[in-house]
């Protein structure tokens, strides 16, 4: 198993937009398609700087998972209606994790 960390950037005008789309609609995506979603946040006192991390098989099955989902008719249309006045994000940065072989010793 591994875990992806990603960090969204929201444009400065349109953070709100971002997290309310990702409460209203994205997350009910999310689990729809079955995402292992560990966690979710954002930076105190700076709501641009979003970060979740979900767990994956390996990175193949990320990778295949996240071209599904940009293929969705669901996921284009919500995304074509929340950013018709303009782009949210100003970056994405995807980290692919696993854990050392010798944290295990350390439980």
């Amino acid at each position: 198993m591994i875990l992806e960390l990603r960090e969204y950037t929201a444009l400065p005008d349109r953070t709100e937009d971002l997290h309310r789309r990702f409460a209203d609609e994205t997350l009910d995506l999310f689990r729809e398609f079955g995402l292992d979603l560990r966690g979710f946040w954002h930076v105190v006192d700076d709501r641009r700087r979003i970060y979740y991390l979900c767990a994956f098989e390996d990175v193949n099955a990320a990778v295949e998972f996240w071209d599904a989902f940009r293929a969705d008719p669901r996921w284009i249309g919500l995304k074509e209606r929340s950013e018709a006045e303009g782009p949210l994000i100003e970056e994405i940065v995807s980290t692919y994790l696993t854990e050392p072989e010798y944290m295990a010793a350390h439980r």
